[in-house]
């Protein structure tokens, strides 16, 4: 059996797709970072660095062509991503929509009560986030597209992540001066957004050396063997 390479059309799949990809990546954690610093204003029912992190997730996961998928398009994998993407997109909206609903104006609840199930609600919506995506990545990681060992980066940036997102929640930082609050949440900021600039970097990186080439399994002709070699040899002198 002879292998065949695939074709340089799905390498060039590949090549677009985790460049946009990683790009975009990149963009989100660069307009994070500006945004921490004050340089950008920030929106109330958008998140630019989440919309343009949820539409590099997109672009990874269907792919510029069915070879630039991460998950192969896997029906799980490709849907559990594009559901992230939408969450993200979503979440700020979401999360106003539910805070003013909890408010103590609007629910008649008491300070301490509405301070707490806001404190709840905030940290349900990452929840859900943070399932999302340990399925996504792992689906990532499974699908065997991205080359060995850098298909499972997603799952390292999320168990990076998941500590951060804890320390974003207020749970840990209760009772804290608000200037440390403040400055324990920049730090856990800043690291979500090292990270989603170092996963786009290493997709431009993927992107820019050249694809291992995948495998077929096409048979081409072959001499036949025999375990009579001397007999095929007196026959073939007839």
């Amino acid at each position: 059996m002879i292998e065949v390479d695939a074709t340089a059309t799905a390498a060039r799949d590949r090549q677009r797709t985790w460049m946009l990809g990683g790009a975009l990546f990149a963009a989100s954690a660069l307009t994070g970072f500006a945004q921490l610093s004050q340089l950008i204003p920030g929106i109330r029912y958008l998140s630019l660095p989440d919309v343009l992190f949820a539409a590099g997730a997109v672009v990874f996961a269907v792919g510029l062509g069915r070879a630039g998928s991460v998950t192969a398009r896997g029906r799980l994998g490709t849907t559990i991503i594009t559901a992230l993407a939408v969450w993200l997109v979503l979440t700020p909206a979401l999360l106003v929509l539910l805070l003013s609903l909890t408010s103590p104006g609007a629910s008649g609840m008491s300070i301490p009560a509405a301070v707490a199930v806001s404190a709840m609600v905030g940290v349900s919506i990452d929840v859900v986030a943070l399932v999302l995506a340990l399925i996504a990545v792992v689906e990532v990681g499974r699908a065997g597209v991205v080359p060995r060992p850098w298909r499972w980066a997603p799952l390292w940036a999320l168990l990076v992540v998941i500590p951060m997102r804890v320390l974003r929640s207020g749970f840990v930082g209760y009772g804290l001066p608000p200037e440390a609050l403040l400055g324990l949440l920049g730090v856990s900021a800043f690291i979500e957004f090292v990270v989603i600039a170092a996963l786009g970097v290493l997709a431009v990186v993927l992107a820019a050396r050249p694809a291992p080439a995948r495998r077929s399994t096409a048979r081409r002709d072959e001499p036949r063997k025999t375990l009579f070699p001397l007999i095929e040899r007196v026959n073939a002198d007839r």
